[in-house]
């Protein structure tokens, strides 16, 4: 169940990349329009603020999908020379500081949504209910430290930790 939330977590992240690269093209085909008719120049008005929000939304939920394909920066070289037993207790330390940090700000930003959404806060830019774009940032962190704990378990019981075969360039027969 796990690795079909990371999956899916994954394709969001991918979703939200792909509308960011067509606003920043907009962006950029306005600008090119603009030159040759200055009636058509300007910005787009949401552009700034909406990438904000797409690329937050990128990082949590990708952040979530990598940590189980084991995509995210590790020192690697310290395990391999560590041995059998230090390895665990590191990847252990590492992934409970790991789980109280994500824990810590899923919920400090569902409590951040939930102000949002009380107090009707909108952005000034576009008007658009702050809520929306915090909620998505939430439910990303959400999914993060849930992929932490499922790692901790993983640890505990001696499984794998990471998907081998969502490594980039391994090879499945």
């Amino acid at each position: 169940m796990s690795d079909r939330i990371a999956a899916a977590s994954g394709v969001f992240a991918m979703l939200c990349l792909v509308a960011l690269l067509v606003l920043i093209l907009a962006g950029i085909g306005r600008g090119l329009l603009g030159k040759i008719n200055p009636e058509w120049s300007g910005e787009i008005e949401i552009a700034w603020e909406y990438s904000a929000y797409l690329m937050g939304a990128v990082f949590m939920f990708g952040a979530a999908a990598g940590l189980r394909a084991g995509s995210h920066v590790r020192v690697a070289i310290l395990l391999a020379r560590a041995g059998r037993g230090p390895t665990f207790v590191l990847e252990m330390l590492s992934t409970l500081i790991g789980l109280f940090v994500t824990g810590f700000m899923a919920w400090s930003l569902f409590n951040f949504t939930l102000r949002a959404f009380r107090n009707g806060q909108l952005s000034s830019g576009s008007l658009t209910p702050l809520w929306i774009p915090d909620a998505a940032l939430a439910l990303g962190a959400l999914l993060l430290a849930m992929q932490m704990l499922v790692r901790l378990l993983r640890l505990l019981l001696g499984e794998a930790t990471e998907d081998e075969s969502l490594k980039a360039g391994s090879v499945t027969e």
